[in-house]
């Protein structure tokens, strides 16, 4: 039988950080997965069934996310709306970031109209 050797030891090290670092989702993807389900909630059962569901993070926590975003414009968002000065990247981040928000608030345009439009 071989003995493992420090290149194997290191491979397998390496294979699991990577599956380690897989499992672990920032709160800027499960601000947007609640946002989601909250809509796609309210879409096929109704309001009430969607303010039923219980979020995994916080509205200041996806507040916070919207503030790292911005930080990294600095001065050049004072006395401006921050979209106009992003990169498209981020300004696609930080529309589906306010969607996911204003969901989570039970208002805005995609969880109105999932409400009102559900299917029965």
């Amino acid at each position: 039988m071989k003995q493992p050797t420090l290149k194997a030891l290191f491979i397998a090290l390496l294979a699991a950080v990577a599956l380690n670092a897989q499992a672990e989702t920032s709160k800027y993807d499960l601000c947007v997965a609640d946002g989601d389900a909250i809509v796609n909630l309210a879409n096929e059962k109704g309001s009430t069934a969607a303010q039923a569901y219980e979020q995994k993070t916080t509205v200041l926590e996806c507040y916070g996310e919207l503030d790292k975003i911005e930080a990294k414009y600095g001065d050049k968002i004072i006395a401006r709306n921050p979209s106009s000065v992003m990169t498209p990247e981020d300004r696609s981040k930080w529309a589906k970031l306010f969607d996911a928000i204003d969901a989570k608030q039970y208002r805005g345009t995609p969880y109105l109209q999932a409400s009102y439009y559900f299917k029965k």
